[in-house]
């Protein structure tokens, strides 16, 4: 698996690269039995197969990974990023020679370390020190070099007091940081990482990190997989960004992942729209229209979000109605805001009768009812001027200031002595994203001074 490949550069001198990959390309076979043809029942199986019966089946193909080719230089970090199904293990295991490509080539130069799957290979009703040398051996190190590295092996893993006993009686914990401890034990020169960093408490955590960090400043060559934005642009220089087995975009860390964010939040919130308009049938107000670029990939059709979710409740007299409700940002209407956003709430209402002095009210929640803000006309001392027989009333905030979550919103318009005449609950809801980890519901604004 560790062959070596060097390549000219245009200054005649010699290239090597720890990764060289051209044209690879993998595709699995998906075979979906139909529903009126399969087996319901174990008599039904075995009278299908003594009767030669065949049930109908739809073969496709996912393509898993689409023609690409990169070059990694030795010493160099690359994240690769995605969302689900978009061949990033996939592309990890045909580096590791666990799958074979149907075109194409990967070649490796120097000894890997893949922390894909950790522990495989041991064997359960073997002790740790059994599974280490087992391991070790899978891992292409001869016994004098494992016996030499045994102890720190066993003491990075702090497994020192189970070591010889089976390790089928290990934790799933005990059992993951086994398997990390030998894998960055082996003295690699490519580590190739899989989402496998939580595998252990919070110190056993910052401990694999740091030992990555190392083994990066020592000149390992690095290829990290996963959904933690934050570690791909603390530790890699460049990051591919595949979407659906084809490259969607790579290059420098900061660039790509917002590119990413943008594009996952814009995805996102094409959900919550067809969510809402699969409803809209349940909605008892006017829907809304989203803007022109919102375009669901599957029907090339503009979702309209109902205003209405089904958790809503609505009560009132209707001498005045609400209509409509939207919430527009600096790109139009939206379901998706960041916490620097400027928000507008429109409300749309018509007057069916004269109504004394009214006041229109806003509530918002987080998703587990905890209420973050309400407030209406009156209480701020805001006159009402006299109503046409329809129009629009806008709440306008300069900046959300929100922290990551789903948000509820509530509206209603009601005579000042709080007699309702139209009250929405749930009416809207919109989620707010933050590039941050904050905790809490609220980001005030703010600057650290030293």
């Amino acid at each position: 698996m560790t062959k070596q490949d060097t390549s000219k550069s245009d200054n005649n001198k010699e290239v090597s690269y720890a990764i060289d990959i051209v044209g690879l390309q993998k595709r699995f076979k998906r075979v979906t039995v139909g529903h009126n043809a399969g087996y319901t029942t174990l008599k039904s199986f075995f009278l299908s197969a003594l009767f030669h019966k065949k049930a109908a089946h739809n073969v496709q193909y996912t393509e898993a990974v689409k023609n690409l080719t990169m070059r990694i230089p030795q010493g160099a970090s690359v994240g690769i990023i995605g969302r689900n199904g978009s061949g990033k293990s996939t592309l990890l295991k045909l580096i590791t020679g666990i799958y074979k490509p149907d075109s194409g080539h990967v070649k490796v130069n120097g000894r890997v370390a893949a922390l894909i799957e950790l522990g495989a290979g041991f064997h359960p009703d073997f002790t740790g020190r059994e599974n280490l040398y087992l391991g070790g051996v899978m891992h292409g190190l001869s016994r004098e070099e494992i016996k030499e590295r045994f102890d720190e092996i066993v003491d990075f893993a702090e497994l020192r007091h189970v070591i010889d006993d089976p390790i089928r009686t290990y934790s799933s914990g005990m059992f993951m940081r086994l398997g990390f401890s030998l894998a960055i034990h082996t003295d690699p020169d490519v580590l190739l990482i899989d989402e496998v960093l939580a595998v252990g408490d919070a110190a056993f955590i910052t401990k694999c990190k740091d030992r990555i960090t190392q083994l990066r400043a020592a000149g390992k060559t690095l290829m990290l997989v996963t959904h933690d934005l934050g570690a791909v642009e603390r530790w890699c220089d460049e990051v591919l960004w595949l979407n659906q087995g084809e490259v969607k975009d790579r290059g420098e860390p900061r660039r790509v992942l917002d590119h990413y964010r943008q594009f996952v939040e814009k995805g996102e919130e094409l959900e919550m729209m067809a969510e809402e308009h699969r409803a809209k049938n349940t909605a008892p107000v006017e829907t809304v229209n989203v803007s022109a670029d919102a375009v669901t990939p599957e029907t090339n059709e503009t979702p309209t979000p109902e205003v209405v979710e089904k958790k809503s409740e609505r009560w009132g007299s209707r001498e005045i109605e609400i209509t409509g409700v939207r919430l527009v940002g600096k790109n139009g209407i939206g379901a998706l805001f960041h916490p620097d956003d400027s928000l507008t709430i429109e409300i749309d209402y018509k007057k069916h009768a004269e109504t004394p002095e009214i006041a229109f009210g806003i509530g918002l929640k987080r998703a587990d009812g905890i209420q973050i803000y309400g407030s209406n006309t009156d209480i701020e001392r805001v006159k009402v001027p006299t109503l046409k027989d329809k129009g629009c009333v806008k709440f306008s905030i300069s900046r959300l200031g929100l922290l990551d979550g789903t948000y509820y919103l509530d509206v209603a318009v009601h005579a000042l002595d709080g007699y309702p005449y139209d009250y929405h609950v749930a009416i809207a809801s919109f989620v707010v994203r933050s590039k941050f980890s904050q905790i809490g519901v609220f980001e005030p604004e703010h600057v650290w001074q030293f």
